[in-house]
């Protein structure tokens, strides 16, 4: 039973760490030019389902500071929706605001 838990974790790892190759890319585009506001949310609602990742959540920032006052409503939305589904009384939540 221990050896599956340990596998599973590292098959976790290792998508989470395709996902942040993935995502690299697509966040240094968005946050060199300045994209509309339906193409943000896709990228941030694509990052969401990863930001447990430490790493993703670094990405997720980054997005989202870029954007705060360009789009400071929908970033609002995205900050809220982040602690909804993530925050556990961690310190990301606050380096987040």
């Amino acid at each position: 039973m221990d050896e599956r838990i340990y596998q599973i974790a590292g098959q976790i790892v290792e998508i989470h760490q395709k996902a942040y190759e993935v995502y690299l890319p697509l966040v240094e585009d968005v946050c060199n030019k300045t994209v509309s506001e339906d193409e943000l949310s896709h990228l941030l609602d694509y990052l969401l389902d990863f930001v447990c990742d430490e790493k993703i959540l670094g990405l997720y920032k980054r997005v989202c500071r870029r954007y705060l006052y360009r789009y400071p409503n929908c970033i609002k939305i995205y900050i809220e929706v982040y602690r909804e589904m993530w925050e556990d009384g961690d310190s990301y939540s606050e380096e987040l605001s």
